[in-house]
């Protein structure tokens, strides 16, 4: 599968780097830190003409958002804890570029790129000049 048809599918986070640093940084609480630190999130993505919807869960919790987007168009998003996010996704090349504001923390940015390597989902967050590098495998 060529460009961003290759998301297509359902995917499990595996590992992650950079997590404490930017945890730490944002202000997350003991107990979330630790618990999204043990999770692995699933993420499945399905496209239907110019429509995306993504469904995002962790692993073993039976509880998933699912949201339904137009590429370059502001929706209303949920961050794993369930802050209200305002977000963007666009494509650029075979890569999801995403901007999220989190109202709940002053406005507080972060930016997700997506993209396939090799069998893997290769996920950078970075907020501010913090970065967290995520690597989900296909389920």
């Amino acid at each position: 599968m060529a460009g961003i048809q290759a998301f297509i599918g359902s995917w499990r986070e595996e590992e992650k780097t950079g997590y404490d640093e930017l945890a730490d940084n944002i202000g997350l609480p003991a107990e979330k830190k630790e618990f999204f630190k043990q999770a692995r999130t699933e993420i499945t993505y399905s496209q239907n003409g110019d429509e995306w919807e993504i469904t995002v869960g962790m692993a073993g919790v039976p509880d998933k958002r699912t949201f339904k987007l137009k590429l370059g168009e502001e929706y209303e998003s949920a961050s794993l804890d369930g802050s209200p996010l305002k977000s963007v996704m666009t494509a650029d090349g075979g890569k999801f570029v995403e901007k999220h504001i989190d109202k709940s923390m002053n406005d507080m940015e972060m930016n997700i790129t997506r993209h396939i390597e090799g069998d893997k989902m290769v996920v950078v967050t970075k907020v501010g000049s913090l970065e967290m590098q995520s690597k989900y495998g296909k389920i």
